[in-house]
C-alpha cells in the first residue's frame, strides 16, 4: 500500500478543488489580468527610458563595451552556440515538432496555445522592432549578418515563449505529479531562458534593457494567450455541466 501522502494533492491543487468552477474562473482571469497590467507597465517604463536617453542608457552602453572589452575566444564560440538556441530558426523547429506531435495525438487546447503564442509573438516583436527602431551596440556587427533593429531582443523573447510553453507540455502531457519533477522541468526551462539573453549581452549584440524587453514582452503575450485559452475552456466546461 502507498503512504497516505502519495494520494494526498499538495495544498494548492486542494484549494482550487474546493473552489466554485465560476469562482475558479475569476480567479485565473484575475491573476492573468494582473500579470498583463504589471508587464505592461515595465514594458512601458523601459522603453520610456530608452526613448528619453536617460541614466538606463548610459549603463547600456557601459555594459556592452565592457562585455565586448572582456569577452574571449572560447567564450565568443560557446555563447554564439547558445544564442543560436534562442534563434528564430530553432524556435521555428520547435514550433513545428510540438505543433505535428500535438496534431498527431489530438491536443487541440495545447496545439491553440502553440500556434497562438508562437505566432502573435512573433508578430508583435517584429512590430515593436518596427515601430521603435533602436539600433543595435556599436559592436553587434561582429557576430550579426544584416540589420536588424535593437530593441526588444526578439532571441530573449522567443526562447521565454518556446522553451516556457515546451516545459508546460511536458508537464501537462505526461502528466507530470511530482512536485520535484515540475520543479526540474521549469528550472531546466528558466536556465536556458536565462542562457539565450546572457548570450545576446555577452555578445554584445543587444543591450541589457532590450533583453529585459523581449522578456517583459514575452511574459505578457504568454499571459494573455493563456487567460484567453482558459476563459474559452472554463466557459464550455460550465455550458456543458448539468444544471444543479
Amino acid at each position: 500500500m502507498k503512504p497516505l501522502a502519495e494520494h494526498t494533492p499538495p495544498p494548492p491543487r486542494r484549494l482550487i478543488a474546493r473552489l466554485d468552477p465560476r469562482a475558479y474562473l475569476t480567479l485565473h482571469v484575475i491573476i492573468g489580468l494582473t500579470v498583463c497590467v504589471l508587464t505592461c507597465w515595465l514594458f512601458a517604463a523601459i522603453l520610456d527610458s530608452v526613448e528619453e536617453k536617460d541614466v538606463l542608457v548610459h549603463r547600456d552602453l557601459a555594459l556592452a563595451s565592457w562585455f565586448h572589452l572582456n569577452g574571449t575566444p572560447l567564450g565568443d564560440r560557446f555563447f554564439a552556440i547558445v544564442s543560436l538556441c534562442g534563434s528564430p530558426v530553432a524556435m521555428a523547429i520547435l514550433f513545428f515538432a510540438a505543433v505535428a506531435y500535438l496534431w498527431k495525438r489530438h491536443h487541440p487546447t495545447l496545439l491553440t496555445a502553440w500556434v497562438l503564442s508562437f505566432v502573435g509573438g512573433t508578430l508583435l516583436d517584429f512590430a515593436m522592432k518596427e515601430i521603435i527602431r533602436r539600433p543595435r551596440p556599436e559592436f553587434a556587427a561582429l557576430f550579426l549578418h544584416g540589420d536588424s533593429w535593437s530593441f526588444p531582443s526578439g532571441h530573449s523573447m522567443g526562447s521565454l515563449i518556446g522553451y516556457s510553453m515546451l516545459a508546460y507540455t511536458i508537464i501537462h502531457l505526461r502528466p507530470v505529479q511530482s512536485t520535484g519533477a515540475r520543479v526540474a522541468i521549469w528550472a531546466g526551462a528558466a536556465i536556458m531562458i536565462a542562457l539565450v539573453g546572457y548570450s545576446r549581452l555577452y555578445l554584445a549584440v543587444h543591450f541589457l534593457s532590450d533583453v529585459v524587453a523581449g522578456y517583459t514582452l514575452g511574459v505578457l503575450w504568454l499571459a494573455v494567450c493563456f487567460t484567453g485559452l482558459h476563459l474559452v475552456n472554463r466557459r464550455a466546461e460550465l455550458r456543458r455541466a448539468p444544471a444543479p
